[in-house]
């Protein structure tokens, strides 16, 4: 009873865990907050899952499920935990000669060059690094034509690789 009026006495900390971050919501939802549907999200895992496992429980450490969609969420809105977003990217990263081909017989070459020209007028173009956007400080004249879709001045920069020769 007399524990009841101590000052700094604290009840206990508790913790609840959300491991089902893709499970309870519609497919919509999921292509909205991580920009992958659940499937992709469950492939994903299967292809790095066991190197987000941690080696302990303490600390409440965070499952391979919370590390993955932690990192997708930082992709798709920018908000991020440091840490498992470059833990999540240095793994991704290590798959990327699995999962990226580019053209090499002369037949498949031309099909994308070709495909490169109908699509964006590149010529000559056998692949395309995805866009970024860079900030920047605006220019005073259309200056509202420069603000991207986080409220920023930024331009969009998409950089077509040249074939070698």
């Amino acid at each position: 009873m007399a524990d009841r009026h101590l000052p700094n006495a604290r009840r206990p900390r508790q913790f609840f865990r959300n491991d089902k971050l893709i499970d309870d919501i519609d497919a919509e939802e999921c292509r909205r907050r991580y920009r992958f549907t659940p499937d992709n999200i469950d492939r994903l895992l299967e292809l790095i899952g066991h190197r987000l496992q941690r080696q302990t429980r303490r600390n409440h450490a965070l499952t391979p499920q919370q590390c993955l969609c932690l990192a997708l969420r930082f992709y798709a809105t920018g908000a991020f935990l440091q840490r498992v977003v470059t833990l999540v990217t240095d793994w991704l990263f290590d798959l990327k000669d699995h999962v990226i081909r580019f053209p090499t017989i002369d037949r498949h070459k031309q099909l994308t060059k070709d495909g490169f020209h109908v699509i964006a007028g590149f010529q000559s173009v056998t692949s395309a690094v995805d866009g970024t956007h860079i900030r920047i400080i605006a220019p005073h004249n259309y200056e509202e034509n420069y603000v991207n879709l986080k409220h920023y001045h930024s331009i969009n920069v998409q950089a077509p690789m040249q074939p070698q020769r």
